[in-house]
């Protein structure tokens, strides 16, 4: 990895496991030696892990709205 930037573009795959061993391979090791990218993955990591253990319950009628009319826009496209 030579850009922080392409890191955090990969988070998302790296976390779900959806990136080839040797881009893998290669990102460990950038995150083993750059302490804002393992930051950004472990912020990731909480936010994600927040996020599921919500209900739907848990949010407010006005968020859960807004949210259903985003993931309908987004279905469509």
């Amino acid at each position: 990895m030579s850009r922080c930037s392409q890191v955090v573009e990969l988070l998302v795959d790296y976390v779900e496991n959806r990136l080839a061993q040797d881009r893998r391979l290669e990102l460990d090791r950038h995150l083993a030696g750059c302490g804002s990218c393992a930051a950004a993955l472990n912020t990731y990591r909480s936010t994600v892990s927040l996020l599921e253990s919500l209900t739907e319950d848990d949010l407010p009628e006005e968020l859960r709205t807004r949210l259903r009319a985003f993931l309908d826009r987004e279905s469509a496209n």
